[in-house]
């Protein structure tokens, strides 16, 4: 193949001599001076090789958008030695330093390696040349436009158009000829394009510009119009001769390269100030988390810290009663005015209610968000946010977040904010487990299930005899586990493992006073929803029909939402009492609220399995040895996971305070 075409695009648009270099060895080039124009002009697929000067990361999103438009096309990076992005000469084919002597040799040299084409040598074409009615013809039939205009009539008149100059505009010649071509100018069109043209003219001087013309029919198009003059024997300017191309095509694909350009930095300035973000924001509301213990001081301190960010002015959290109507303000800052609480759902913006009610993120814009209190316009933001903060299925409020310039509380921001939102929810939980073990006082209450689908109401049909509860200990999976349960029987039926939430049944004793056995299971509900909420089970027997939980909960915690847990799951939920007592030491039974928090998954098998095998009774019926071989372990594993359990039950019954800490 003879004449490659080569795209070559550099910063100033002329390549220091790059362009009668690569003219004189053959190729023809196209010069740009934007990378977004060379990505258009790529596109066409008409190119042998593309050389860019731009090394730095901008040239790396240009390589990477020549390979998306064209992925045959070999790119070559001529370069010097500064600003050059290591990652952009790996992107490219080929690199050329342009520092030294012999830099377009060296140049050449890799374009005719990358594009693979020797040129031949030209051939003998005496007695070929066309004469006058061929070029005539060739003109007439040429694809892009040809007029002339005569330069010794007034304002210079159009004299000659061909067939093609009439297809892209619509005029026809009756109209056009006899008239100066301004008439395809419209509202668009450029002035310092229009005034760029002039001055060439009354110059003599060519030009090649991009203008915004007009069809007859008033359709704006694209047209790329070169003028040049052309002179008489005398060396007088005879005519000015205009070529123009319908290029609105590329046009379009060079302002949605642009357009798309300025996109992907808008992005990169979001991610970036969203990474500013979560390392500042995050890193401070985990040191809050971390630090404090009290439910006033951590959302006091957390909508300080929000409110502290520029990008959002203002900050408040509050939660909602059993009622379920009102919103109790509980932390703010950033509002103008102190606002009076409760306040009613109906009286705030809508995303409050619906985050409440979705348990999802919710946002308005101001114009969109109407409600008395509350209302971005207040605090002079753009938009609001409703952030839930929850622990499973134990809501603890909602964070309201304001921003006040565009693009915050993106979908970026909003599940960062998401992301703290559980944060909180889950330490809110970790108090109020602290709160009932630590409580002076708890609430007692004692509630009956009559619902044959309740797990333990299903095990105790099936083996036809009343089962209680012992414990639970977590699987690897959060939804799965084991129950240790105890029954009257002494012998255990198979039939449980076909409860279609049971994977296995296991003996661990087995006596005439009882048997006591695990169960795997695919679903520990409702029992670690209880543990979310708070809840502790000191006692649960099951009949085949009807099961009885004795369960503790925190002074300030209201019955209402335990039996709302159990009836979204249950068809009878009955409250059979409910007492204020003083709290007591916990026993093995307390599994949901102290084991989980303090104990591995491996402590805690090994001291109920130490437990269930009497190894705490005197004489010990069995040891370490055969109770390590039920569990899989050696002897030795056996004995450093019972003893991590001791010391930490220790701990945490006889000296709570040494559980503060991380353990």
């Amino acid at each position: 193949m003879s004449n490659g075409r080569a795209l070559v695009v550099t910063p100033d648009g002329e390549g220091n001599g790059l362009e009668s270099a690569l003219e004189d060895a053959g190729y023809r080039v196209t010069m740009v001076d934007r990378t977004t124009t060379a990505v258009a002009r790529a596109a066409s697929g008409s190119f042998d090789c593309v050389i860019t000067g731009w090394a730095n990361d901008d040239g790396l999103d240009f390589l990477e958008a020549i390979e998306t438009v064209d992925e045959t096309v070999p790119t070559i990076v001529y370069e010097d030695g500064e600003s050059i992005s290591a990652d952009a000469i790996e992107a490219a084919d080929r690199f050329v330093s342009r520092n030294g002597t012999g830099t377009h040799d060296r140049l050449l040299t890799e374009v005719g390696t990358v594009t693979s084409e020797p040129f031949e040598p030209p051939q003998d074409i005496s007695g070929h040349e066309p004469d006058p009615e061929e070029i005539v013809r060739a003109i007439e039939d040429a694809p892009i436009g040809i007029s002339l205009s005569d330069a010794s009539l007034s304002d210079d008149p159009l004299v000659y158009i061909n067939d093609a100059w009439e297809d892209i505009t619509g005029y026809d010649r009756e109209f056009t000829l006899g008239r100066n071509p301004r008439f395809l100018q419209g509202p668009a069109t450029d002035a310092e394009t229009k005034a760029a043209v002039g001055n060439a003219i009354a110059n003599d001087d060519p030009i090649t510009v991009e203008i915004r013309n007009y069809r007859r029919d008033g359709t704006p198009f694209w047209n790329e119009l070169t003028v040049a003059p052309v002179h008489d024997d005398e060396g007088e300017v005879a005519h000015y001769v205009g070529f123009q191309n319908d290029v609105s095509d590329r046009k379009t694909a060079e302002t949605l390269a642009e357009k798309r350009a300025t996109k992907l930095a808008e992005e990169r300035q979001s991610l970036k100030r969203l990474l500013e973000h979560v390392h500042g924001l995050l890193n401070e509301v985990t040191e809050i988390l971390f630090t404090e213990r009290e439910r006033d001081a951590i959302v006091q301190q957390v909508c300080e810290a929000v409110g502290n960010d520029e990008a959002f002015p203002a900050c408040w959290f509050g939660s909602t009663p059993t009622t379920g109507n009102t919103l109790d303000l509980e932390a703010s800052t950033g509002l103008p005015d102190p606002v009076d609480s409760p306040l009613e759902l109906t009286a705030l913006p809508d995303p409050v209610e619906e985050a409440i009610e979705s348990g999802d993120v919710a946002t308005c814009r101001v114009r969109e968000c109407p409600g008395e209190a509350l209302n971005p316009a207040a605090v002079g933001a753009r938009r609001l946010a409703i952030i839930p903060v929850s622990y499973g299925r134990k809501d603890y409020g909602v964070l309201g977040v304001y921003g006040d310039r565009g693009g915050t509380l993106d979908s970026r921001e909003q599940q960062l904010l998401a992301s703290i939102g559980n944060m909180i929810g889950s330490r809110l939980n970790a108090i109020d487990v602290q709160r009932v073990i630590s409580a002076d006082q708890v609430i007692e209450v004692e509630i009956a299930i009559t619902d044959e689908t309740f797990p333990l109401s299903a095990v105790a049909s099936k083996l036809g005899t009343d089962v209680e509860y012992v414990g639970l200990t977590r699987g690897k999976d959060a939804d799965t586990g084991e129950l240790f349960c105890t029954t009257a029987d002494d012998t255990l039926r198979d039939e449980v493992t076909e409860l279609p939430f049971v994977e296995d049944v296991r003996t661990i004793t087995d006596s005439d006073d009882g048997t006591t056995f695990a169960m795997t299971v695919d679903s520990i509900t409702p029992f670690d929803e209880l543990a979310e909420y708070g809840a502790s089970i000191t006692e649960l027997h099951a009949h085949p029909e009807r099961a009885v939980l004795t369960i503790e909960l925190p002074p300030s915690y209201e019955v209402r939402s335990i039996l709302d847990l159990l009836e979204a799951d249950y068809e009878q939920v009955a409250l059979r009492s409910r007492t204020d007592r003083d709290n007591q030491v916990r026993t093995t039974l307390d599994k949901s609220s102290i084991l989980e928090e303090r104990l591995t998954d491996r402590q805690l098998t090994a001291l109920e399995a130490a437990h269930m095998n009497g190894y705490f009774e005197w004489p010990r019926p069995t040891d370490g040895s055969a109770i390590a071989d039920t569990m899989g372990i050696t002897r030795q594993t056996f004995h450093q996971h019972l003893r991590a359990a001791e010391r930490k039950l220790v701990e945490t019954f006889v000296d709570p305070a040494s559980t503060d800490g991380p353990s």
